[in-house]
């Protein structure tokens, strides 16, 4: 038995996917931490739905391990680095434990034993931080999901950043770090982020057979929601966002053989989509 105790935080504005995946990792947690922001508004100023959030995380805590850091991360001139500062101050307040799990509310994680296994791979190698595979899960309506894939219709895989980071750890950008880091990838994989040689710190391992990629639901969401989430997160500086919500995400259902390139703001990440009938 591991002796090591293992935090995690959540950013109590995104309510759609966080019952579901809180619940996976929970049984791995020593302390859980929620970034409250008091005036219940995000990155860019917009009101959050803070409190339905923090029902969903009581609802889970069976253990009554939660605890809030209360503060206000609101600059419309640069969400990113507020995003930033309000991870940083969940992170800062997980100092007593070894590991701070950073999965997303809309970050599907299949099984609490990847974590486990990257934790301990990473222990092994001696590095700061782990990124995971993602599938991407673009678009989803009542009968069917539109996921990105590559070009020859392989499944295609992305790392937006470390699901897990060593305590205590200062954040660059969101939540990556400046450390080296392991990235585990699925082995054949030549998604645009694999397909390039390492990164400086970039440490690579194929993950074993036995695990599946998260499923990364970020915009696979009601229009309301998305509206909600483009007018609020850490890019939205970064894109045309109501022009893209119009021309690409909303019609996806209708466009999506034609769709080419289409990422609202590194256009080669995600080359086309299909169709999965749920």
């Amino acid at each position: 038995m591991s002796s090591r105790r293992v935090g995690a935080y959540v950013l109590s504005g995104d309510p759609t996917w966080l019952e579901r995946t809180l619940r996976v990792y929970y049984p791995l947690l020593d302390e859980l931490v929620v970034a409250l922001p008091q005036d219940q508004r995000g990155w860019t100023g917009r009101p959050l739905p803070v409190q339905e959030c923090v029902d969903i995380v009581r609802s889970v805590d069976t253990r009554g391990i939660v605890r809030f850091v209360r503060g206000s991360w609101v600059d419309p001139g640069d969400p990113l680095g507020v995003e930033t500062r309000q991870r940083q101050a969940a992170v800062d307040a997980l100092a007593g434990t070894d590991w701070v799990v950073q999965v997303d509310g809309d970050e599907l994680l299949p099984s609490p034993e990847l974590l486990v296994h990257a934790m301990d791979r990473a222990d092994v190698l001696g590095v700061d931080a782990v990124e995971l595979p993602m599938r991407v899960v673009f678009r989803r309506t009542r009968r069917a999901r539109y996921e990105v894939v590559r070009p020859s219709g392989a499944p295609h895989l992305e790392y937006p950043g470390p699901v897990l980071v060593r305590s205590p750890t200062r954040l660059a950008s969101s939540r990556r770090t400046d450390g080296a880091f392991l990235r585990l990838v699925v082995p054949g994989d030549t998604s645009l982020q694999v397909a390039r040689p390492p990164g400086p710190g970039e440490v690579r391992e194929d993950l074993p057979a036995e695990f599946s990629p998260l499923v990364h639901n970020s915009w696979g969401r009601t229009p309301r929601e998305i509206l909600a989430k483009v007018r609020s997160w850490g890019h939205a500086n970064d894109i045309h966002r109501y022009r893209y919500y119009c021309a690409v995400w909303l019609p996806a259902p209708l466009t999506w053989r034609l769709l080419r390139d289409f990422h609202p703001f590194a256009r080669d990440l995600w080359p086309r989509l299909r169709r999965v009938a749920d």
